[in-house]
C-alpha cells in the first residue's frame, strides 16, 4: 500500500467515506427522507396486520422481497466470480485498457487495488443480502406466531412495533446491498483516475439523497404517508 500515490489515497478516502457514511448520515441528517420514515409506515402495516384475520397477503408480500433478495444475491455471486476471472487474467487487461486514451498507466498492484475496490464492494453486497434474507425469516416467522386479532389484549401496539422493527432491520439490510450495485459501478471509475472515483461517488451520493428527499418519489411518498397516518389516528391504537 506504500506504493499507492497520494491522489489515490484521496480518490479512496472519499469513496469510502460517502460508502459507509451514507446510510448513517441519512438517518441522523435527514429525518424526512424516505428511509427514515418507512419505519413507522411499516409499524402502521403491523397494525393492520394484526387487526385481519386473514394474514396471506402480507405473507405474500414478505414472500416477494424474500425472492428478489435471493436473486441479488446469486447475482452478487456471479458478479463476483467474473471479477475475480478479471483479477485472475490481470496481465491481459491492464494493456488492454492503459491502451485507451483516458486509463493513465499505473503500477500492476496499484491495478489490482483499483480492480478489487468493486469487487470487495460486491462481496460486502453478498453478505448483507443474505444476513436480509435471515432476518426476513425472522419476520415471516412472528408473522406465523401472532395471535388473531382477538387473543392480543394489551399487547397489540407493542407486538406490532416490535415485528416492524425486526421488518425494518431485515428491509434496511436489503437496501444496503441494492446500494452496494450502485457503489461498485462508482468503484470502477478507479481505473479512468482517482479523481474521477472520487467524482463518481460524489455524483452518486448527490442522485442518491436527491431521491430520498427531493425526487417525485420523496414527495408522492409524504403525501401517502400522511394520509395513512390520519387513517390511524381515527381507528387508533390496538
Amino acid at each position: 500500500m506504500a506504493t499507492l500515490p497520494w491522489p489515490d489515497w484521496v480518490g479512496l478516502g472519499v469513496f469510502l467515506a460517502l460508502y459507509f457514511g451514507y446510510a448513517p448520515a441519512c438517518r441522523a441528517l435527514l429525518p424526512r427522507s424516505i428511509n427514515a420514515r418507512l419505519g413507522g409506515l411499516r409499524v402502521h402495516w403491523m397494525r393492520t396486520m394484526l387487526r385481519r384475520d386473514n394474514r396471506i397477503v402480507d405473507s405474500a408480500l414478505l414472500g416477494q422481497v424474500m425472492q428478489s433478495a435471493s436473486f441479488f444475491a446469486s447475482a452478487s455471486l456471479i458478479l463476483i466470480g467474473a471479477m475475480l476471472s478479471l483479477l485472475s487474467g490481470v496481465d491481459r487487461l491492464q494493456p488492454a485498457l492503459e491502451s485507451l486514451v483516458l486509463v493513465a498507466p499505473v503500477p500492476r498492484l496499484v491495478f489490482e487495488l483499483k480492480v478489487a475496490l468493486p469487487l470487495a464492494v460486491m462481496v460486502h453486497g453478498f453478505v448483507r443480502f443474505t444476513w436480509a434474507i435471515r432476518q426476513l425469516n425472522y419476520t415471516i416467522a412472528f408473522l406465523g406466531a401472532a395471535p388473531d386479532r382477538h387473543g392480543l389484549g394489551r399487547h397489540g401496539e407493542r407486538l406490532a412495533v416490535s415485528i416492524a422493527a425486526v421488518m425494518s432491520s431485515a428491509l434496511g439490510t436489503y437496501n444496503a446491498g441494492l446500494r452496494c450495485y450502485y457503489f461498485a459501478l462508482a468503484g470502477l471509475a478507479w481505473v479512468i483516475g482517482p479523481f474521477v472515483l472520487a467524482a463518481a461517488a460524489l455524483l452518486l451520493t448527490t442522485m442518491l439523497v436527491w431521491r430520498q428527499i427531493a425526487g417525485p418519489a420523496a414527495s408522492s411518498f409524504g403525501a401517502a404517508l400522511a394520509a395513512i397516518e390520519s387513517a390511524h389516528a381515527d381507528i387508533g391504537e390496538l
